[in-house]
């Protein structure tokens, strides 16, 4: 037997499953999430008491009620992305993709959705998803760094906040496919973060939302949620702070799926984004394992992201 072979398909066999485990986590934090989407910390405390498994969204005027489990925009934006991605997600067939699942399924989306173009579904926020199919490409060397970056600025129009926050999250993602879960340091993780935030800077220069976000959040990572979540903006829909609160929450919840995506929730805002998000990191760091099994048999869908993710990756490996 060819052991430098074997070991290489036990290290193939362990990045599919984190990419798989990458899109359901990130499904199954947004189900997590959901209800918390548009209230703030006290409106949730009034709603819901605390937010401590997967509960239904009530009606409200901004939202359709949907029942406990189910996903919303963020997961059909990324099944909207794995579909037009070939290899990379464009904006065109994005646009066609997420057009067709909202006719689909309007109540996973706020009453008063609109398609302005860029082709983004929710009143400007971005869906950094794009991340996900490009650390993909980038884990699997099957592009280089220069090719994703001449892929990313290929991308208009959108802004400058958004493709750094692109770069940054793909970058991420894609250190947690390639790293043992017993090899994780925080440390090592922010200096990460300001290295990416660094590299995004260069290819998009002028934009600093991101590097201010991080100077601010970096003392507070310690301190309390209420204290990161006042600094995040209590997490409006801005790209920076958007990923400012998710990285946070990972540095302070990296082992822990179940106690990283109550604070996520709970903490409201864009609550939906956050905890897709947060879903995703865990689920690329750790695989499959760090996904609670009594909240995923609560999962409406789970196939079919799981199938979605297969699909991808069966389609870019030939």
């Amino acid at each position: 037997m060819n052991l430098n072979n074997s070991k290489n398909g036990k290290e193939m066999n362990t990045r599919q499953e984190k990419f798989n485990a990458c899109c359901q986590g990130a499904a199954l934090g947004e189900s997590f999430g959901m209800p918390g989407e548009g209230y703030s910390t006290t409106d949730i405390k009034q709603l819901y008491g605390n937010i401590e498994q997967l509960i239904a969204r009530k009606e409200s005027k901004d939202f359709h009620a949907l029942p406990a489990g189910n996903t919303a925009k963020q997961t059909e934006a990324l099944i909207s992305i794995l579909q037009g991605s070939d290899p990379l997600p464009d904006l065109q067939n994005f646009a066609f993709n997420i057009k067709n699942a909202y006719n689909q399924h309007p109540e996973k989306w706020p009453k008063a959705t609109t398609f302005p173009w860029p082709p983004f579904p929710d009143g400007g926020h971005y869906s950094l998803s794009f991340a996900i199919p490009a650390a993909w490409q980038l884990a699997q060397k099957q592009f280089d760094v220069h090719d994703l970056a001449k892929w990313l600025k290929s991308l208009e129009p959108v802004s400058k906040v958004w493709q750094q926050g692109v770069w940054v999250y793909f970058q991420m993602l894609t250190w947690l496919f390639e790293i043992n879960p017993s090899e994780f340091d925080r440390i090592v993780c922010l200096r990460k973060i300001r290295m990416f935030i660094d590299e995004a800077e260069q290819l998009f220069p002028n934009e600093f939302k991101l590097r201010r976000r991080m100077q601010i959040i970096l003392p507070l990572l310690d301190e309390s949620p209420e204290d990161i979540l006042s600094a995040c903006g209590d997490i409006s829909s801005d790209a920076e702070n958007i990923l400012a609160f998710t990285g946070a929450v990972f540095y302070r919840h990296f082992d822990n799926y179940k106690d990283a995506l109550t604070e996520t929730a709970n903490a409201g805002g864009s609550a939906e984004a956050t905890s897709f998000y947060v879903g995703s990191l865990l689920g690329a760091l750790h695989g499959p394992e760090i996904l609670p099994q009594d909240w995923l048999d609560q999962l409406s869908g789970k196939d079919r992201i799981n199938n979605e993710a297969e699909k991808y990756r069966k389609l870019v490996s030939v």
